[in-house]
């Protein structure tokens, strides 16, 4: 039942990546006018922010309640 906390570093790595493409990779792709690369760019950022508090909650509730 260790491996659970492995989790976190995903969670970090998700929380980062998406982050990191919100702040940097946005701007680029609206500055080179790359319109579609852009809402990609927007809808993984977002993805990986979601998925990182998903996780976040999910560990929370594993380790409260059935841990």
């Amino acid at each position: 039942m260790d491996d659970i906390r492995s989790i976190n570093y995903l969670i970090i790595i998700l929380l980062v990546t998406g982050i990191l493409l919100l702040l940097t990779d946005v701007k680029a792709y609206k500055n080179a006018g790359l319109k579609k690369e852009r809402k990609v760019t927007l809808i993984l950022g977002w993805t990986h922010l979601s998925l990182s508090i998903i996780l976040t909650l999910t560990a929370w509730i594993y380790w409260t309640w059935v841990w």
